[in-house]
Protein backbone atom coordinates (compact mmCIF):
# COMPACT_ATOMS: atom_id res chain seq x y z
CA UNK A 1 0.00 0.00 0.00
CA UNK A 2 1.02 3.52 -1.08
CA UNK A 3 -0.54 6.47 1.24
CA UNK A 4 1.12 10.25 0.15
CA UNK A 5 3.22 11.67 -2.45
CA UNK A 6 6.38 11.75 -3.40
CA UNK A 7 7.92 15.02 -4.62
CA UNK A 8 4.29 16.14 -4.66
CA UNK A 9 3.35 13.26 -6.93
CA UNK A 10 0.19 11.54 -5.65
CA UNK A 11 1.73 8.08 -5.94
CA UNK A 12 -1.32 6.07 -4.48
CA UNK A 13 -3.30 7.55 -6.71
CA UNK A 14 -1.05 6.43 -9.45
CA UNK A 15 -1.02 2.89 -8.32
CA UNK A 16 -4.74 2.84 -7.23
CA UNK A 17 -5.75 3.05 -11.14
CA UNK A 18 -2.98 0.93 -12.51
CA UNK A 19 -0.68 3.57 -14.62
CA UNK A 20 2.11 2.52 -16.75
CA UNK A 21 4.59 4.78 -16.90
CA UNK A 22 7.40 4.11 -19.23
CA UNK A 23 10.13 6.91 -20.04
CA UNK A 24 13.37 6.93 -21.68
CA UNK A 25 16.23 8.62 -23.05
CA UNK A 26 17.91 9.45 -26.31
CA UNK A 27 20.79 11.44 -26.88
CA UNK A 28 19.54 14.10 -27.83
CA UNK A 29 23.04 16.47 -26.61
CA UNK A 30 25.24 14.27 -28.70
CA UNK A 31 23.40 15.26 -32.15
CA UNK A 32 22.05 18.77 -31.68
CA UNK A 33 24.93 20.34 -33.79
CA UNK A 34 25.17 18.29 -36.31
CA UNK A 35 21.25 18.29 -36.66
CA UNK A 36 21.36 22.05 -36.64
CA UNK A 37 23.73 21.79 -39.12
CA UNK A 38 21.59 20.17 -41.63
CA UNK A 39 18.26 22.21 -40.68
CA UNK A 40 20.80 25.36 -41.62
CA UNK A 41 21.77 24.05 -44.46
CA UNK A 42 18.34 22.81 -45.54
CA UNK A 43 19.27 19.43 -45.56
CA UNK A 44 16.35 18.60 -42.89
CA UNK A 45 13.01 20.31 -43.34
CA UNK A 46 11.18 20.93 -40.22
CA UNK A 47 8.17 21.08 -42.09
CA UNK A 48 8.58 17.41 -43.00
CA UNK A 49 8.64 16.58 -39.15
CA UNK A 50 6.06 19.67 -38.06
CA UNK A 51 2.68 18.62 -39.38
CA UNK A 52 0.65 20.10 -36.76
CA UNK A 53 0.87 23.71 -35.26
CA UNK A 54 -1.47 24.31 -33.01
CA UNK A 55 -2.57 27.27 -29.62
CA UNK A 56 -2.25 26.08 -26.74
CA UNK A 57 -5.61 25.84 -25.84
CA UNK A 58 -6.17 23.38 -28.20
CA UNK A 59 -3.49 20.88 -26.04
CA UNK A 60 -6.03 18.09 -25.93
CA UNK A 61 -6.83 18.06 -29.72
CA UNK A 62 -2.70 17.73 -30.00
CA UNK A 63 -2.25 15.56 -27.23
CA UNK A 64 -5.38 13.33 -28.98
CA UNK A 65 -3.76 13.29 -32.54
CA UNK A 66 -0.95 12.57 -31.72
CA UNK A 67 -1.61 9.65 -29.47
CA UNK A 68 -3.99 8.30 -31.84
CA UNK A 69 -1.68 9.45 -35.13
CA UNK A 70 -4.84 11.14 -36.68
CA UNK A 71 -4.60 13.34 -39.55
CA UNK A 72 -0.72 12.35 -40.62
CA UNK A 73 0.14 13.53 -37.21
CA UNK A 74 3.62 13.26 -36.66
CA UNK A 75 4.97 16.06 -34.41
CA UNK A 76 2.73 19.21 -32.94
CA UNK A 77 4.11 22.21 -31.68
CA UNK A 78 1.81 24.58 -29.23
CA UNK A 79 2.01 27.86 -29.67
CA UNK A 80 1.14 30.25 -26.70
Amino acid sequence: MYVGTYDNFPIGQFFDKGIILKGGQAPAHKYIDQLMKYVSEGKVKLDDIITHRLPLSEVEHAYHIFRNKEEDCVKVVLKP
